[in-house]
């Protein structure tokens, strides 16, 4: 099943890294997006913030700080299994030069 987003959002914040229980580095951050789209022939100001999170290397050797645009690419899960909200899992990223 198709499960890929790709989303180019401003960081709003950014946590520090962090290890998992197995030793994994993580890293947790809240995005924000906000873009004009086109729904039912009309202009629509679509805004969105949704917590993002980097594993591994990616987290390790994570370059961006709060307040960059960044093209994102990864996948979406529920956060946890008590938790149902959605999280963005993190695959690719590279800063956004518009």
């Amino acid at each position: 099943m198709l499960n890929q987003l790709s989303l180019c959002a401003q960081i709003k914040s950014l946590d520090d890294l962090r290890y998992t229980p197995a030793g994994l580095p993580v890293r947790t951050m809240w995005l924000m997006h906000e873009s004009w789209q086109i729904e039912l022939e009309q202009r629509y100001l679509a805004k969105v913030e949704i917590q993002a999170k980097a594993l591994g290397d990616l987290a390790k050797n994570w370059m961006y700080q709060p307040g960059v645009m960044v093209e994102i690419k990864g996948f979406l899960a529920q956060k946890g299994v008590y938790h149902s909200r959605p999280i963005l899992h993190i695959q690719q990223i590279r800063e956004y030069k518009g």
